[in-house]
């Protein structure tokens, strides 16, 4: 049986671990069939030590470009990727962070992985050098790719509508979470300052950035305070991320005025876990998110959450979790005392975001495509 070559856009996998890193990691991991496709992953630089599992497939192959144009992600994808892939001369491009380049091979069919139209809809959210960056090279990817798949059935009918792309050739790949790698991180012995968290708390998990709506979660938190009999402390995992000066620092002040407010920039996956597993209620207030790993994370974990009314939240959550529109932080902070004083959990059903179903689709959508390539 013939291999089949596929190349993509690996610079998520030169950096430490984050959503689209994870979803490719996690998809070559468990893509079915191994001994028939390779892959090679090209990057600037070199595979980050947190993904350092990709290392062992013998199906993948790392291809680090060097040079003064391999110096910046962004010059890279204009100039040395396309040239790389062409020596490569795979069967198909998979852009893993919905764009290709602009001199790949005219003959070359195109797969993109969607996550988010944040560039469209929130532009103001984003940096402005990132958004001109997407906008240039969103509308041009979508019009070669041969099929596209996002990571959630809003996700995937914003792309059609926004871009008038053929709904025959959009699928839906979930993100995945993984059962037995979080029991494997949970059997593993809690670090020094894992051990020193309270015992019980409110818990944020999302880089600190404008769409993850933190200002309205910190009103939402001052409510809290004020409202709850015995009001538990609020720990936030993400790093600061880009976010107004103003607000890092009012954030910072609250920190050492009220000693309630825990920020963690970093963890390991095993710390990861155990944050999940000690936390009481879990507060996810975005604006827009195209998929939303950290709320599929604490419901894998049956932490009650409270979340923003999205499209995509409720895809996750279904009816297990309550949604509030983002408007009031005191009906947020009620709620919260609501959920802390019910000792009912949500039903979660992991089956339905598994990463072994995520690669079968992916896996499925590359034959198809190669199949008509033919």
């Amino acid at each position: 049986m013939e291999e089949i070559r596929i190349s993509l856009d690996a610079r998520p996998l030169s950096t430490p671990v984050s959503g689209v890193g994870r979803l490719i990691a996690e998809t070559l991991l468990h893509f079915p069939n191994p001994e028939r496709y390779r892959f090679y992953l090209h990057s600037h630089l070199p595979l980050h030590p947190g993904h350092e599992k990709i290392s062992k497939l013998k199906n993948v192959e790392w291809v680090q470009e060097k040079g003064v144009l391999s110096k910046k992600g962004g010059l890279f994808f204009l100039f040395p990727l396309p040239l790389s892939v062409r020596k490569i001369r795979p069967q198909l491009f998979w852009g893993s962070q919905q764009v290709s380049p602009f001199f790949l091979p005219s003959n070359l069919p195109v797969v993109l992985t969607y996550c988010d139209l944040v560039v469209y809809f929130y532009p103001g959210t984003m940096r402005k050098i990132a958004a001109f960056q997407q906008k240039l090279f969103q509308r041009f990817s979508v019009k070669k790719a041969k099929a596209i798949l996002s990571i959630s059935k809003a996700t995937a009918e914003d792309v059609c509508k926004f871009f008038s792309y053929p709904v025959q050739n959009s699928y839906v790949a979930y993100p995945g979470v993984s059962m037995p790698d979080i029991q494997s991180s949970l059997n593993l012995e809690k670090s020094e300052r894992i051990q020193s968290l309270p015992s019980a708390y409110l818990l944020s998990v999302s880089t600190i950035e404008p769409r993850k709506n933190y200002p309205f979660l910190l009103k939402v938190y001052r409510e809290y305070r004020k409202i709850a009999p015995n009001p538990l402390p609020w720990v936030i995992l993400g790093k600061v991320g880009w976010e107004t000066p103003g607000f890092q620092e009012e954030l910072k002040q609250e920190i050492r005025e009220f000693e309630d407010i825990i920020l963690i920039e970093k963890s390991t996956d095993t710390e990861l876990h155990h944050i999940y597993r000690n936390s009481e209620v879990f507060l996810f207030a975005s604006i827009y998110e195209g998929f939303g790993i950290p709320l599929l994370e604490a419901l894998s974990h049956g932490k009650k959450c409270l979340a923003s009314d999205i499209p995509t939240f409720r895809e996750i959550g279904g009816d297990s979790i309550p949604y509030l529109p983002i408007d009031s932080p005191q009906l947020w902070a009620e709620k919260i005392i609501e959920l802390q004083e019910n000792p009912k959990v949500p039903i979660f059903h992991p089956e339905e975001f598994s990463w072994e179903r995520s690669a079968k689709i992916t896996a499925e959508v590359f034959e198809k495509v190669l199949k008509n390539e033919r």
